[in-house]
């Protein structure tokens, strides 16, 4: 099956998303997606339990399928307000609201009327995230919160221990002064300059990233709409997908012929100018 088309029952896609899950409780999961050694894992237990030989890219297509339809589903349940039905798990909404949100993204149309297929699996795995202080702070899924430092759980109540008597007899509370304030010094800026610069290099390697998973996630689609790796119009997707405006261009159109349609438009038309 490597290399060839992958077919997806539902067996096959509890398997997967199971062995997801499973990668994830074992830390093999980061802000950034999975380690490399939590792909091996799924890599070898998919084919052990599955008896299917699908290649990483397969898998890899699977998994960013899964996360699109995650995000999506997720966005539309936020934006439905009230119109959510418990009983059939749908989002009920008129069909104004629903031609908007299709008008937005036409994907949102396979969530007329329809469930998100795996909604607890994809919520366990999509749903929650680890902070960097090692909490799990859960979006629809199973988790909790610790308390922060700025919590009640810290106060501590008041007690006679904390009054005193001053000079004049009479009762007032001790307070704890904090101490006095140090006069800064050219130390004290040059930390702050220094503090201001990393945190500016920091956000602007945060945003890098996020522009590097976002193409990585469109070239993942132009793959999935059968255009291959190493082709013309794969080279042209990348070309094209340097500009932010045609990354949103490029979703809002449907189906996968079209998309490929509009790549080679856009390309013909941009060697024009």
């Amino acid at each position: 099956m490597a290399g060839g088309r992958a077919y997806w029952d539902k067996a096959l896609t509890k398997i997967f998303l199971d062995l997801c899950i499973a990668e994830k409780t074992k830390r093999n999961h980061n802000k950034k997606g999975r380690t490399n050694i939590g792909w091996q894992n799924l890599y070898r237990n998919f084919r052990e339990q599955s008896g299917k030989n699908y290649d990483s890219k397969q898998l890899q297509n699977k998994f960013s399928t899964f996360k699109r339809q995650y995000k999506l589903w997720k966005s539309l349940k936020n934006k439905s307000g009230g119109g959510w039905d418990n009983n059939s798990s749908t989002i009920r909404c008129d069909d104004d609201w629903w031609e908007d949100r299709i008008e937005e993204n036409r994907d949102a149309r396979q969530f007329r009327g329809k469930p998100l297929e795996h909604e607890d699996e994809l919520t366990t795995h999509f749903g929650c995230m680890d902070t960097e202080e090692g909490t799990m702070l859960c979006v629809g899924g199973i988790g909790k919160r610790t308390p922060s430092s700025g919590s009640d759980d810290n106060l501590t109540p008041m007690s006679n221990d904390n009054v005193g008597l001053s000079s004049a007899g009479r009762k007032e509370q001790v307070v704890d002064r904090p101490p006095p304030k140090k006069s800064k010094n050219m130390q004290y800026y040059v930390g702050c300059v220094s503090e201001s610069m990393l945190e500016r290099s920091r956000n602007e390697s945060s945003v890098l990233r996020g522009e590097q998973d976002e193409i990585k996630e469109l070239l993942q689609l132009v793959e999935e709409d059968g255009v291959a790796q190493g082709s013309e119009l794969y080279f042209i997707a990348t070309d094209l997908f340097r500009s932010a405006a045609r990354w949103a261009a490029f979703r809002c159109i449907y189906p996968a012929e079209n998309r490929k349609a509009w790549l080679r438009w856009t390309w013909d038309n941009a060697r024009k100018k």
